[in-house]
């Protein structure tokens, strides 16, 4: 016989959660931050109450629910405090300071997954999911938005850069197959070219990813895996003229000669540029060749197929 009380107070806490992440969610003037913060310690509180640390598939949370939802010590806080840690250096600047401004201003949204197996089916579907959700507020959120993705530490990690590559790319494919809207089609499905990025949800994206493997790129290292996927529309805000262009580029960098200790990756080139690859910024190597890709394009969706 099951627990009837049980049932009713996960169904009541469940939408209890998801009335106040939606209000939570809310970047507005209408929505006063502090309001905002308030729902979001509230979503932290209510999801602790109910045991839902753990069911976070296709969960975005806030700097504030982040905060309120994991304690201290737990995986997920130490995965978050370690990419904060490196955004708020003061005395080695990290270079993308569109991340850093980003996460001050709060444009930024957070999913955790609990393995940095990219292939697992489980993270493929929650990071799907997680755009999906992302996409109808991105706009709302801010200039600086992106989605960030923080994986748990492997302490008993074997896996090399190459390793990691593979998966990043495993990663793609397995969101492409479960895009509900088609590819758009002023963007070409073969990957080597100067005008393909990677897609998902009708919206271009462009996206990074930092191992625990890579040793010498220290701008593309991290703890735990971590990825970012920031929306291209923001590039046309950010870039909104030539001169703001060419003078972003050369602060960013200034800063990559600074930060890492190999010269600057040659894939880096502006979107479009005759002898581009956007595909070979994604994921540079710990050495300046380019990093192969295993497809010359991404599957079709199986959701719009069936």
């Amino acid at each position: 016989m099951f627990d009837i009380y049980a049932v009713a107070v996960s169904l009541i806490g469940g939408a209890m959660i998801t009335l106040l992440a939606n209000a939570a969610s809310l970047k507005s003037r209408t929505v006063p931050k502090t309001l905002r913060d308030t729902l979001s310690y509230l979503v932290g509180f209510i999801r602790a109450a109910f045991g839902k640390q753990d069911d976070q598939e296709g969960v975005l949370l806030t700097r504030a629910q982040v905060a309120a939802t994991f304690p201290q010590g737990t995986w997920q806080r130490n995965a978050y405090e370690d990419y904060k840690a490196v955004l708020l250096d003061e005395e080695l600047i990290f270079p993308c300071v569109y991340a850093t401004k980003g996460f001050k201003s709060d444009d930024q949204l957070y999913l955790f997954i609990d393995s940095d197996d990219l292939s697992d089916p489980r993270h493929i579907r929650s990071l799907a999911k997680g755009l999906s959700t992302y996409l109808p507020q991105a706009h709302q959120l801010g200039p600086n938005t992106s989605l960030v993705l923080l994986a748990k530490q492997n302490d008993n990690n074997t896996r090399t850069v190459e390793d990691y590559n593979n998966l990043f790319w495993e990663l793609l494919n397995g969101l492409a197959k479960l895009d509900s809207k088609p590819w758009p089609s002023n963007i070409p499905r073969d990957i080597d070219t100067d005008r393909w990025c990677f897609c998902f949800g009708g919206e271009q994206f462009f996206t990074v990813i930092q191992t625990p493997a890579h040793q010498v790129r220290r701008t593309r290292y991290a703890p735990g895996l971590t990825m970012v996927f920031q929306p291209k529309w923001i590039f046309d805000i950010l870039f909104s003229t030539d001169a703001k262009r060419a003078g972003a580029l050369a602060k960013v960098r200034a800063l990559l000669a600074k930060y890492d200790p190999i010269p600057v990756s040659p894939e880096l080139k502006n979107y479009g540029e005759e002898g581009s690859r956007e595909s070979k910024q994604y994921f540079l190597l710990d050495d300046n060749v380019p990093a192969p890709c295993p497809y010359e394009k991404l599957s079709d969706s199986e959701v719009i197929a069936a």
